[in-house]
């Protein structure tokens, strides 16, 4: 006869097989609906998943642009043309020069954009004030890696290591250019947030309008106001990208800074009159008419596919 704890080993494997296959599926559950409940909640979520994906596809792809406005800050005698010329100098990828970061930090950035200033005016029910919030969140998490990328850019255009710039610390939220900075924000969202509904009406009336589809008129729309928001934008950007190329500012008072800011603008486009504030504006336009539109469909698209979902 078999002794009963030699018996023990068989009936336990035989139990314990089952057992050990519910613990895994357990196990696998467990690590599965965290994910899971993510996912489901990007889907259902259209502006955050606008902010997550919208952004930074916009941001990567219009670096160039963004390199361009860099070099238009400190060069006052260049073309438009003769800009872009040194974006390019070095190859169609050396023109994405300094932009992984910043298309890293567009992803909390256009988070703040949409869904921090959507939950702000729900609750404060005030546009000016949610852009504003929206605005300051959203150079929290992007002034750092755009400063540095502007730095990177204009110190690719340097021979002598005496002519560049230190980089900006990824960690160094605020700096000199930071007030600028918001103010850019501010006038630059203004164009989807709160012109956008007004140049709907406006393309609704043109001639021929009632031959293009709806998302036709709304992208118009959006261009037509990012249009107007990128020329209010420009004077502030403008200071930003000055600011982050001239370390001597690093060293003044806020009133100080404040003060050559002004100073240094104004003195700017008085010698060069209005040959260069075309070009300069123009410059601006070329960046934020398309990273505004672009992201708006994008957002747009997104709400519609998560309010399918919910329904």
């Amino acid at each position: 006869s078999i002794h009963p704890s030699q018996s023990q080993p068989s009936s336990i494997q035989t139990r314990g097989a089952p057992h050990q296959m519910a613990m895994q599926s357990t196990f696998a559950l467990d690590m599965f609906t965290p994910a899971q409940a993510l996912v489901q909640c990007l889907q259902r979520s259209g502006e955050m998943l606008a902010g997550a994906v919208g952004g930074p596809l916009a941001v990567g792809a219009l670096t160039p642009q963004r390199n361009a406005m860099t070099l238009a800050a400190m060069d006052s005698t260049s073309s438009f043309a003769g800009v872009y010329r040194q974006v390019f100098r070095q190859g169609i990828l050396q023109s994405f020069r300094g932009g992984s970061r910043v298309t890293l930090a567009a992803i909390p950035q256009f988070t703040a954009i949409g869904p921090v200033f959507l939950s702000v005016e729900r609750h404060w029910g005030s546009p000016a004030a949610a852009m504003l919030v929206a605005s300051v969140a959203e150079s929290l998490c992007s002034f750092s890696a755009q400063r540095r990328n502007a730095q990177i850019q204009y110190n690719a255009t340097k021979t002598c290591a005496s002519e560049m710039v230190a980089l900006q610390p990824l960690h160094q939220l605020i700096g000199p250019g930071f007030v600028s900075h918001v103010g850019r924000n501010v006038f630059a969202v203004m164009g989807i947030r709160l012109f956008s509904p007004h140049s709907y009406e406006v393309v609704c009336r043109l001639p021929g309008a009632d031959r293009v589809g709806e998302g036709g008129r709304l992208v118009a729309a959006d261009l037509a106001s990012s249009v107007v928001a990128a020329t209010l934008s420009m004077p502030f950007n403008h200071i930003f990208s000055w600011s982050a190329c001239t370390p001597e500012l690093q060293g003044m008072s806020y009133w100080a800074r404040a003060n050559a800011s002004v100073q240094w603008i104004v003195n700017t486009y008085r010698q060069q009159g209005v040959k260069l504030l075309a070009r300069d504006l123009v410059i601006r336009i070329n960046y934020t008419a398309y990273l505004f539109t672009g992201y708006r469909i994008v957002e747009r698209a997104l709400v519609d596919l998560s309010l399918g979902i919910e329904g």
